[in-house]
């Protein structure tokens, strides 16, 4: 690991613990409503997202373990995604654009997470970002009522990164 104070370790430890939340968040619930997508999300876009959780694990489980974030799924995280998906479910306007919102301010935190990494984990943390400024475009072109669009931006992504 590289040379770095106790501060800058819990700062970027406490912002990985942040990141995984969420990251937990998506796996959960995009999973869960692949099969029953609500409102105008399809299972096409459902499993895309699904397939963009399980590739960030892999990107950055390894800067995880380095500063000792436990990424197992607790059970506030599986209460935390069973309320996103109940409101998905029951109001799915409203759920996406309360997504498309949280997706937004996400993007900010994550850019001062990775402005907060130690030098050695660029790559981890320019995908880290762009992977929530794909979701947040996606969400905001669901939320217009474009779906292609939205369907694009997460296909395009998905190539980019090569995820299989």
């Amino acid at each position: 690991m590289n040379s770095i104070d106790q501060k800058e370790y819990q700062t970027f430890s406490k912002g990985l613990k942040y990141e995984l939340l969420f990251r937990n968040l998506g796996k959960q619930v995009f999973s869960e409503l692949k099969n029953n997508p609500p409102g105008s999300m399809t299972a096409d876009s459902l499993d895309l997202l699904s397939k963009m959780e399980h590739h960030n694990t892999k990107v950055m489980n390894p800067v995880r373990r380095q500063f000792n974030v436990d990424s197992s799924i607790g059970c506030k995280d599986k209460i935390f995604a069973k309320t996103v998906t109940f409101s998905l479910k029951m109001m799915p306007y409203l759920g996406s654009r309360s997504l498309e919102g949280s997706a937004e301010r996400f993007v900010n935190q994550l850019e001062e997470i990775q402005a907060s990494s130690p030098s050695g984990f660029e790559e981890e943390m320019n995908y880290m970002v762009e992977h929530e400024k794909a979701l947040y475009g996606y969400l905001v072109h669901l939320n217009k009522g474009e779906l292609i669009q939205a369907h694009s931006v997460l296909k395009e992504f998905v190539l980019d990164y090569n995820i299989q």
